[in-house]
């Protein structure tokens, strides 16, 4: 999945409005791709999800005190986010190989139904926390 452009950046501006628009861009990127990962069978919406929410957490990594503390709650959801999507692709590869052994496949398809919950859970509370909280940071930041 190819990331979206950021657009108006300013090599001579300040660090803080153009880490602004590259978080808004990521963030932005993230939400759009949301809705068709909460499919349970989208194994593909899911993985760009995944992408989309380890590009908003590195950049969070380097741009996050530029926002304050309301940016820390958007980089551990984007991890956790990360990190749970991953275990469930994990699963959509390991699937596959084990074609024959209906104990394993029924391991992967339990642990699969159980990182997907854990998915929507993640989100909805970043819905309600985290994404709010580093809008309300972008919000204060100045874009020229």
């Amino acid at each position: 999945m190819k990331a979206r452009r950021v657009e108006g950046l300013d090599p001579t501006a300040p660090l803080r409005p153009n880490a602004a628009r590259i978080v808004r861009t990521r963030l932005d990127e993230l939400r759009l791709l949301a809705a068709p990962a909460h499919d349970p069978g989208a194994g593909e919406a899911q993985h760009d999800l995944r992408i989309a929410a380890k590009r908003l957490r590195y950049v969070l990594e380097v741009t996050g005190p530029c926002f304050g503390e309301d940016a820390e709650p958007a980089h551990r959801a984007a991890k956790q986010l990360q990190s749970v999507l991953g275990d469930l692709h994990d699963c959509d590869v390991m699937m596959p190989r084990a074609e024959g052994i209906e104990s394993l496949r029924g391991l992967l398809r339990t642990r699969r139904e159980l990182l997907f919950g854990r998915f929507r859970d993640l989100w909805a509370e970043a819905e309600t926390e985290a994404w709010s909280r580093l809008e309300r940071a972008l919000r204060r930041t100045p874009v020229t």
